[in-house]
């Protein structure tokens, strides 16, 4: 089969999930991160900064090993020379051989006194307040100075595109390869916690600035989707990714308050008005919200990879909902680590029988794969073959 016949394949796998229908077989779509750099023995650091000719030697060292029908992505996603360039000073961001980590999360950037602001005027508090608290190089700056900052931010933005649209494409064409993330998004909410509260403000404000919360949410909800809808190309057999950081650390009232309804709204917008596939990442437990997620739009391309290994609590998550997500994840990271080839033949074949019957299930890890800690070559090769061998409609 020639390359671009093995990449439509692959990719009509994921879209015949998406759409409702059933595939050939179960797609296989591991979790990964700065796994694959690391199995191929190249530097992370090298990939992302100086040579994006290993993002791609990487994908192809991993991809001509380990069958698999599509990679989220290549994990070179954030633009580390921008954060430079703006942010010497607060050190963002570093960049090893092993990948990418924030410095201090400096998430405590505004108080709960000034969710009035955020909630007036998104745009005009994050220019003139938030981007000087938080980057130096814009206090004190001449308007000139401040203009030419913003030119040499959009420049490095531009550079870090056009960096990886090489091994991108090549990842595509000369591997077959589908790369299934095409954009990024975050709700509101977790912008709130990521960036302007931190975890422990949040927290706070969850029980004493609930309102106001909600009305800052609201407005920056509007904010962010308007730039999406101004700026992003639609995704053409793609996924919009969201991963939700805040909602399982919310007792169930607060999340039908403060988190649900961004759900809700941007599913109904994306994936109903608009047509796209969304990707969820639902990190940590999400048993106690199942009642209060059928509120969620029906029959959508929605796919939810849940942060759980136990396969008993997917299956109860698709039949409570299974209309409304298809799911995706089943192989623990915990056994890619720890266990022996036959539990992950065990695990695989769990998954096949409980899971896959009916279709809208896509296999996967539970959680992302960034280190070689997070299972052995050996059961990762193990896990994929056995699908790809035993998943067959």
């Amino acid at each position: 089969m020639d390359v671009s016949a093995l990449y439509e394949q692959r990719l009509q796998r994921f879209d015949d999930v998406m759409s409702r229908k059933i595939p050939d077989r179960v797609p296989v779509i591991p979790n990964m991160n700065t796994w694959m750099y690391q199995y191929a023995g190249i530097s992370v650091k090298k990939a992302f900064l100086e040579d994006p000719d290993e993002i791609f030697n990487a994908a192809k060292f991993m991809t001509e090993r380990i069958p698999m029908d599509g990679l989220m992505s290549t994990s070179n996603t954030v633009p580390l020379k921008l954060a430079e360039n703006v942010g010497k000073d607060e050190g963002i961001y570093t960049c090893s051989d092993n990948g990418v980590q924030i410095k201090g999360s400096h998430g405590r950037l505004m108080e709960p006194e000034e969710y009035k602001l955020l909630a007036e005027n998104p745009m005009k508090f994050f220019a003139n307040v938030l981007i000087p608290r938080k980057f130096s190089a814009f206090r004190g700056a001449s308007l000139e100075k401040k203009v030419d900052l913003i030119k040499q931010a959009y420049a490095d933005n531009v550079a870090f595109m056009q960096y990886n649209r090489g091994p991108n494409t090549r990842i595509e064409k000369e591997l077959g390869m589908p790369l299934i993330v095409r954009a990024t998004n975050f709700l509101a909410p977790d912008i709130v916690l990521d960036y302007l509260r931190d975890f422990v403000g949040i927290s706070l404000d969850v029980r004493r600035h609930s309102d106001e919360l909600l009305a800052a949410c609201l407005s920056l909800y509007d904010y962010v989707l308007e730039m999406f809808n101004d700026t992003a190309t639609p995704p053409d057999r793609k996924i919009l990714f969201s991963p939700l950081h805040l909602p399982t650390y919310l007792r169930p009232k607060d999340f039908a308050k403060l988190y649900l309804p961004f759900m809700k709204r941007y599913l109904e917008e994306m994936a109903v008005k608009r047509g796209y596939s969304v990707y969820f990442f639902m990190e940590n437990n999400w048993m106690p919200y199942l009642e209060l997620l059928q509120e969620l739009p029906e029959h959508t391309k929605f796919v939810g990879l849940f942060e759980t290994g136990k396969i008993d609590e997917l299956v109860e998550i698709k039949r409570r909902l299974g209309t409304r997500f298809i799911v995706m994840g089943g192989m623990s990271v915990e056994t890619l680590r720890f266990g022996s080839k036959q539990d992950v033949m065990d695990t695989c074949q769990k998954c096949l029988d409980l899971l896959a019957p009916g279709g809208g299930y896509i296999f996967s890890t539970d959680k992302t794969l960034m280190t070689m800690n997070d299972g052995t070559p050996e059961n990762v090769l193990t896990a994929c073959e056995y699908v790809t061998e035993h998943g067959k409609y």
